[in-house]
């Protein structure tokens, strides 16, 4: 499955949200993150892990792997829905601190719009 790629502006926030899968590699995505009037945006990836192909098909590792280079692209990354054992398996690996953890949409919402 193809990841589908959803882009909204919040203020000076760029939301992309990342759903189906997630695939760093992605042009589309790429031409999101780096078009030449996007450099004065601060970029926001969410991703709606209630829904993720990948950690299925690709396993755990891949999924941390393409977060990993989606936080490479200086991004901040926030997953939505992360179950509790794939939350607890980033905590061992000690890299839940990378990432904001939320429920849902709703409260993604709240914590952009009080930064």
């Amino acid at each position: 499955m193809m990841q589908k790629i959803i882009t909204e502006k919040i203020g000076g926030k760029v939301i992309i949200v990342l759903q189906g899968d997630v695939d760093a590699s992605d042009m589309r995505l790429s031409r999101r993150l780096t078009s030449p009037q996007s450099r004065s945006l601060e970029f926001n990836i969410w991703i709606d892990c209630s829904a993720v192909e990948c950690i299925k098909t690709h396993g755990l590792c891949h999924f941390v792997n393409q977060l990993l280079l989606l936080k490479g692209a200086n991004v901040s990354v926030m997953l939505l829905g992360l179950a509790e054992h794939q939350q607890r398996l980033l905590q061992l690996l000690h890299l839940d601190p990378l990432f904001t953890i939320v429920p849902d949409f709703e409260e993604a919402y709240q914590l952009v719009q009080a930064s």
